[in-house]
């Protein structure tokens, strides 16, 4: 090249590289077509980033959902150890043995059940006796 180009009115510099003289403007000056390939390589990098990231941080919800799933697992096998532990608690056996050797208390020699009479009949039998 021998002549510069003049880009306005202005001359673009060069650049001496050691021992040889070069020029800047195969570096910098962009046709239309290469300003418009870069700036839709850009997006495309950008796009490709944003992808990544999103990924990332859905990964990042998926280990913390195992998390939580074996959480939940861990906590039912705790809720189903205590719930054998209450009712072996609440055992009658259990409750009668402690009554009788900490309380001191002892079963009746004979129990009276009453199965004829509800509570109606009853009512009923002391209405008929008070009008007597």
């Amino acid at each position: 090249m021998l002549a510069r180009k003049a880009v306005g009115a202005q001359v673009k510099p060069d650049i001496y590289v050691g021992r040889q003289k070069r020029d800047v403007s195969f570096v910098f000056d962009f046709s239309p077509m290469m300003k418009q390939l870069v700036s839709w390589g850009l997006v495309l990098v950008l796009f490709c980033l944003g992808v990544m990231v999103i990924n990332s941080l859905r990964t990042k919800v998926g280990y913390e959902v195992v998390k939580v799933q074996q959480n939940i697992v861990q906590l039912t096998k705790d809720n189903d150890t205590l719930d054998v532990e209450v009712s072996a608690l609440k055992s009658p056996v259990r409750i009668q043995k402690i009554a009788e050797e900490k309380l001191g208390m002892v079963l009746p020699s004979s129990f009276v059940y009453s199965t004829k009479s509800t509570t109606a009949e009853r009512n009923i039998r002391a209405a008929s006796q008070i009008v007597d």
